[in-house]
């Protein structure tokens, strides 16, 4: 220190004033660049748009949060302010502009948990002024907030097969709770000869924070899932093969699919002979009073069947045949992708008939009986 005194001293005064002077000015630069980055973050932080989230991420609109409502017996942690907090700091958080409700003074900004509205909030200006003369500063007050949380933040619909289990949070969701069970679609006609793994649906609501959702199998092994606009579906992972090699494994007889196919698509073009324009062949393969023999019962007595243009069969009758796509329900029902063209001359041009169906098949009273179809619409 008395060396610098000593320095000082011999300073002439030029210097000094120099020393002084530049020491000053550096000192009013450095405040005056922290004005500058403090007015640049207080602009930036006060634009609209960035307010919205500002106060979102520091508990502001929690403050007066009623939490009085209803929550899930699954939630873990039922302190709805801390839940909504970490809600506004999530990635889950979705800030839309309402626009049809804003105005000229007011605006409004809804709050979404993917599509659920959780809250509103409506800001407008309490002030404005100037700094550095060019940026118009605006403060912003809450006008209203409104929170929607009848429901919770967190819902879903989730379906499953009637023998696996859900967990929420750890705690296992009892079939008490389920609000629908169905069979599983498309197979509704199976369903009515033997049993096949029902869905069951549930509701799980009134969550605050984002719970740990697990669902496991039969064997009590955890299933993924994906979660799509709030809902979470899985459907019963059947057996699937591509070839009737393969098929054969798990279907009781080896009979054959192709000929019923055949069968079927000649009676519905009037081209099979007997009573009834060969209802007692295809009858062979239906059960007494079934969908499937419903139909093929009314079209053999109807006059329709009748106005089938008149025509003849190629030799080959059929080509391009494939069986294909089997799924395997249970050791008794099974379904499979059939394709054949059937070749015909109408009015001296030939004409292809093309049959792309899923044929559904039930081991009933000791043999195989068909009891849908479903056309598929792109091979």
């Amino acid at each position: 220190m008395k060396k610098f005194r000593r320095k000082w001293r011999r300073l002439s005064l030029y210097k000094k004033s120099l020393i002084i002077m530049t020491t000053v000015l550096i000192a009013l630069g450095l405040v005056f660049l922290g004005y500058v980055y403090n007015s640049m973050i207080i602009y930036e932080r006060n634009l609209i748009d960035n307010y919205i989230v500002y106060i979102t991420e520091n508990g502001t609109l929690t403050k007066n949060v009623n939490d009085s409502f209803e929550v899930s017996k699954y939630e873990n942690d039922k302190d709805i302010k801390k839940g909504l907090n970490n809600f506004y700091k999530s990635d889950d958080l979705k800030i839309k502009k309402n626009v049809k409700e804003s105005t000229d003074d007011i605006y409004v900004y809804d709050l979404y948990n993917d599509q659920t509205l959780v809250s509103q909030v409506s800001l407008r200006c309490k002030k404005k002024y100037k700094r550095m003369a060019i940026l118009t500063i605006y403060e912003w007050e809450i006008a209203d907030y409104k929170n929607y949380l009848e429901n919770g933040i967190y819902n879903y619909d989730i379906t499953i097969p009637s023998n696996y289990k859900l967990y929420i949070n750890d705690k296992e969701v009892s079939d008490n709770e389920i609000t629908k069970e169905s069979d599983v679609k498309d197979l509704e006609k199976l369903t009515e000869y033997i049993e096949i793994s029902k869905s069951k649906e549930y509701v799980i609501d009134k969550l605050i924070s984002k719970p740990s959702i697990k669902i496991k199998d039969e064997n009590n092994k955890e299933v993924s899932y994906e979660i799509k606009d709030n809902k979470i579906v899985i459907t019963k992972p059947f057996i699937e093969v591509d070839t009737l090699e393969d098929a054969k494994k798990y279907i009781k007889d080896d009979f054959d699919i192709m000929n019923i196919a055949h069968t079927y698509s000649l009676f519905l073009s009037d081209d099979l002979t007997g009573p009834y324009h060969g209802f007692n062949t295809v009858n062979e393969f239906l059960i007494k009073d079934s969908y499937m023999y419903k139909m093929a019962y009314n079209w053999s007595r109807s006059i329709d069947i009748t106005f089938v243009s008149n025509h003849r069969l190629k030799d080959p009758t059929f080509t391009n045949e494939s069986l294909s796509n089997f799924v395997i329900y249970n050791d008794n029902a099974f379904s499979v992708e059939v394709y054949l063209d059937k070749n015909m001359i109408v009015s001296g041009k030939d004409l292809v008939d093309t049959m792309h169906d899923r044929l559904y098949f039930i081991y009933y009273n000791g043999s195989y009986k068909l009891v849908d179809m479903s056309s598929i619409t792109e091979r």
